[in-house]
């Protein structure tokens, strides 16, 4: 008896294709040349609009695409181009409305100029840094922007020498790379001066660990301005273990106990200046009555500080979006521009903004007049 049943070697349908969309495969370049009933190079060229092939073909093809769902294969792309369009951003969080900040306007920079930023977040921890520059760089990421963990490994150190990258706001001295950052010690120096103008001469000072350049460099400038007032540095209320909120706190409960205690603070980390306006508010302590103090970034976070806190404000969004264009350059010119003989260093110097938080030292204990 003869059968009338499906015979799939006779039987065509290349205006569909149900069992692509149905069975989830994932669908290639090749099953849109059967589709079509073409030569799998013809789509792969209509796909990247060569001019070889026909507009018609070109609108044919794309159509088809559409139709079977095609997403396109970066990595085979990034393959025959040598080209990648991935860029990494390494920081240590984004709870810190700083590195949030310049994140937001790296991503942007990257985006409008055909990138696709990945995030990496290493909470400072030398493992986790290492780990996620070797992800990137097995990814065959075109860049990186990278904030430095305190103390990187060295197998970071030397990935990273063979990776084009730019540093951001750290900088590590062991690797000989562009840097784009704060002028830390005129932002210290600044707040210092601020507050010595005033007349206060037992000022503490709330910063981020030594190790790091940022933190050295902003102990520096501190230093610099007692030094230039006649105060010798070694009387100062000094404490460098307040990166973040709680380490802020912790410091301000120190400072708080001495006796005679400071009449200001100069506090030089974002999360660091959030822990003591938190510790002062539930302390009850008068600002500026009782202690006056110079935050560390102008964020919209502190707004909400009594009359003001008077800071000092970073050029963040400036300082990401030069860093993110110097990197798509240097991306976009590629290993026949060479490399320039020493590595660029970008500094963008602070301001000092004045509101209700600081004003002239009055003693607690004033003596009586005669």
């Amino acid at each position: 008896m003869q059968s009338c049943g499906y015979n799939p070697s006779t039987h065509r349908t290349p205006s569909k294709a149900p069992a692509l969309s149905h069975r989830r495969i994932l669908v290639t370049i090749k099953h849109i040349a059967e589709h079509l009933g073409v030569a799998a190079s013809t789509v792969a060229r209509a796909l990247a609009d060569n001019p070889r092939i026909s507009e018609a073909t070109r609108h044919q093809v794309r159509e088809a695409a559409e139709q079977l769902r095609y997403v396109a294969h970066s990595a085979a792309r990034q393959m025959r181009s040598q080209r990648s369009k991935l860029v990494g951003l390494v920081i240590p969080d984004v709870l810190n409305a700083f590195y949030s900040t310049a994140a937001h306007a790296i991503s942007q920079s990257f985006d409008e100029a055909g990138f696709q930023m990945l995030l990496c977040i290493c909470e400072d921890k030398p493992d986790a840094e290492w780990r996620q520059i070797r992800t990137l760089a097995e990814a065959r990421v075109a860049g990186i922007v990278w904030v430095p963990t305190h103390v990187p490994k060295n197998q970071t150190l030397e990935l990273l020498k063979h990776t084009p990258h730019v540093q951001l706001i750290r900088h590590h001295a062991r690797l000989a790379s562009d840097w784009f950052g704060i002028d830390d010690v005129a932002t210290t120096l600044q707040a210092t001066q601020h507050l010595l103008e005033l007349g206060h001469r037992r000022i503490a000072y709330i910063g981020g660990p030594r190790e790091s350049s940022t933190g050295a460099n902003r102990l520096k400038g501190f230093l610099q301005a007692l030094q230039q007032a006649n105060i010798d540095p070694a009387s100062a209320s000094i404490h460098c273990d307040a990166p973040d909120v709680q380490g802020g706190r912790k410091a301000l409960d120190k400072i708080l106990q001495e006796d005679p205690r400071p009449s200001a603070i100069v506090t030089a980390t974002s999360l660091g200046t959030e822990g003591v306006l938190d510790g002062l508010k539930a302390r009850a302590v008068q600002v500026p009555g009782d202690m006056s103090i110079v935050g560390f970034n102008d964020s919209p976070a502190l707004a909400w500080w009594g009359s003001g806190l008077t800071t000092m404000r970073l050029p963040v969004r400036e300082i990401a979006i030069a860093c993110s264009a110097f990197l798509i350059r240097k991306i976009n010119q590629g290993k026949d521009a060479g490399e320039p003989p020493v590595p660029q260093s970008a500094y963008y110097s602070p301001a000092l903004i004045q509101r209700g938080s600081t004003q002239a030292f009055a003693p607690l204990n004033p003596t009586p007049s005669a």
